[in-house]
């Protein structure tokens, strides 16, 4: 078991007894004051659907204002009684990641996007940010891969080494999934793939990065993959008549999105203690930690696969569901897609990441302004 720095309580009291958070631990998003209220509003699978209301709050003093740099201006929520930040701290370990990352663009006629920003605990302690995204096509074009990978905070200088190792060497395996395997045995291939993934990791750890071990490089993650019509095919047989599947290993999620309602292959995370993560990559067996899901695709506009700092924010929050929602109604250049996870809201430190693909047709999406 290794720590994992996330908000250990899933109760949000009311905005009247709320106090101030006080700063996160170094590596995550840690043990904070709960947040305002929502309503009991949840559906089956954990998520909501309808929002309640939560305290909108504005900050009198903006971390730019009182620091002495400039920001571009964000319409992105606000919610819960919110400090102003401090000026960021940058890291200054070698091994750190870029503090915000994002993509846009087509990919065999699907348009992707994704964005990753590092959390406040992290930049008030000046520390890396850990997540990590990758994405790519199968070699025969029968699916899209999606792939997301979070570091271990208790390892805060080499766990996003290991994030990206693993996220790039899934993609690599996945990369060869043919879709008659995944017409057969959906979850066996993408066990696969993981078990793959995971000794690639531990043989470049062995050859290159002696004396770390295997929780040195530790990650959770999430692989979904998702159908792409046969050439001479329309595209509702791949959206409606074959489903996509996920597999992940700790905390990562998948989540579809519909009409602004969200659903979720994988259960939100169990009550109890929220800061110790049981299952990461690499590892002895990496077939008997995973978890699998199959994606039902009917009638969805989007899936959305997401590090765990934004899932939580996903299932607890009726503000950021509708935000969410609302700003990846379309297809999202890197611009939006980065907007759109500028939200603050109070006990939400950590990384947050989402990688989507929408399942319109390419003649049905618009063309973005710049």
């Amino acid at each position: 078991m290794s720590p994992k720095w996330w908000r250990g309580t899933r109760e949000e009291p009311s905005a009247a007894t709320a106090a101030p958070a006080p700063p996160a631990g170094p590596s995550g998003s840690g043990a904070t004051a709960p947040e305002p209220a929502d309503a009991p509003d949840t559906q089956q699978d954990g998520t909501h659907d309808t929002p309640a209301a939560e305290v909108v709050t504005a900050e009198v003093v903006t971390a730019e204002q009182e620091a002495g740099y400039e920001e571009l201006p964000t319409e992105a929520p606000r919610t819960g009684p919110l400090s102003p930040l401090p000026a960021p701290l940058l890291t200054g370990v070698p091994t750190g990641l870029p503090g915000m990352r994002a993509d846009g663009g087509l990919l065999r006629g699907r348009w992707i996007a994704a964005a990753s920003l590092t959390g406040t605990s992290h930049l008030l302690h000046g520390t890396s940010g850990q997540d990590v995204y990758r994405y790519t096509a199968t070699h025969d074009g029968s699916g899209l891969v999606l792939v997301v990978c979070d570091g271990l905070g208790s390892r805060p200088a080499t766990a996003q080494t290991g994030a990206g190792l693993l996220a790039s060497y899934l993609c690599e395996a996945a990369a060869h999934i043919t879709g008659q395997r995944m017409a057969e045995a959906p979850q066996d291939v993408l066990r696969e793939v993981l078990v793959i993934g995971n000794a690639a990791v531990r043989r470049h750890r062995a050859a290159v990065l002696e004396p770390l071990t295997d929780s040195d490089l530790a990650a959770t993650v999430a692989v979904c993959w998702l159908p792409l019509p046969a050439e001479g095919e329309g595209e509702g047989v791949a959206r409606h008549a074959l489903p996509g599947h996920a597999v992940r290993v700790g905390d990562c999620n998948v989540f579809t999105l519909a009409r602004g309602s969200y659903e979720a292959p994988f259960p939100a995370a169990s009550e109890g203690p929220a800061n110790v993560v049981t299952a990461y990559l690499p590892c002895e067996d990496a077939a008997r930690v995973a978890e699998y899901a199959p994606v039902s695709l009917a009638g969805v506009d989007a899936v959305v696969v997401t590090t765990d700092g934004l899932a939580i924010d996903l299932f607890d929050s009726p503000s950021v569901r509708t935000w969410l929602a609302s700003r990846w109604s379309v297809p999202c250049g890197p611009a939006r897609m980065l907007d759109s996870l500028r939200y603050r809201r109070q006990g939400s430190h950590d990384d947050r990441t989402a990688l989507i693909t929408w399942s319109a047709p390419l003649d049905h999406i618009p063309r973005l302004e710049p």
